[in-house]
């Protein structure tokens, strides 16, 4: 053994592997944005560990998925800190939103809770009106829970744009496949209306068409229910499809790629 590597050794044991893996993330957090190499990071970090064992530590990290190498090879690696609470925040955010919409499917609402709403003659009525009831309530729910969950304003926001996302989400969870397997329960209730044996013959499967013309019946039954509410929805959508509110809305966007969600 070299007697360079019995005196890195010699004096590596004064200080522990932890308690130098805790200077470097806190060197670096001190910017979180800024690249730094090994020579930098040795040079800043008060540590009797040489350059050697620095580079071992922070291949370490890089494998913990502490940090993360932004150079291209050749060039010697820069590392950047991972932002753990980001992550933790987009997780969580994902987490919950993909637990809860699943399992407010099977949600079991009291009777003395269902009174606080309106029930109405027809089931299309009726299925509007659990909808925007459960709906609402995991939408108003998650956005107090991330008041809870995330202290910092900016992770806050980070876990409310992923947590608020239903249709990127399980398929059985979201809210689009939800509308659509009522949808579906009409279209077969329709069907069976004019078949005594309650099967669906293949030919008379759902098609695209059934589900708009059930679509447009349930549309017009939320109308009919909220006839002022839906006029102004309709007022506003009709403004944005106006070009000059339509191109203004596009310029936003390219100026904000951030607002997409793949």
């Amino acid at each position: 053994m070299s007697a360079k590597r019995i005196t890195n050794q010699a004096t590596q044991k004064d200080e522990s592997n932890e308690s130098v893996k805790s200077k470097i993330i806190l060197f670096m957090l001190k910017d979180k944005t800024k690249e730094v190499g090994l020579a930098e990071i040795h040079r800043s970090i008060e540590t009797n560990y040489s350059k050697e064992g620095i580079n071992g530590i922070l291949k370490q990290l890089e494998k913990d998925d502490n940090i993360k190498n932004v150079s291209v090879k050749p060039k010697d690696p820069r590392y950047i800190v991972v932002d753990v609470e980001k992550f933790t925040a987009q997780f969580e955010a994902y987490a919950y939103k993909d637990f809860t919409s699943f399992m407010i499917q099977q949600l079991y609402v009291e009777k003395s809770e269902l009174s606080k709403i309106k029930k109405y003659f027809t089931k299309p009525e009726n299925d509007i009106s659990e909808m925007i009831f459960k709906f609402g309530l995991i939408s108003l729910q998650t956005i107090l829970a991330s008041y809870r969950r995330r202290n910092d304003p900016k992770n806050q926001e980070v876990w409310l744009r992923n947590a608020m996302a239903f249709e990127n989400n399980l398929n059985s969870a979201k809210f689009s496949n939800q509308v659509k397997t009522k949808l579906l329960q009409n279209i077969q209730e329709d069907k069976r209306e004019t078949n005594p044996l309650d099967v669906m013959p293949r030919m008379s499967r759902p098609t695209k068409t059934d589900y708009q013309r059930h679509a447009g019946e349930m549309e017009l039954a939320l109308t009919k229910m909220f006839p002022k509410m839906m006029k102004e929805f309709r007022g506003i959508e009709d403004n944005l499809w106006k070009k000059e509110t339509y191109e203004t809305m596009k310029e936003v966007c390219k100026k904000n790629p951030e607002y997409f969600l793949e």
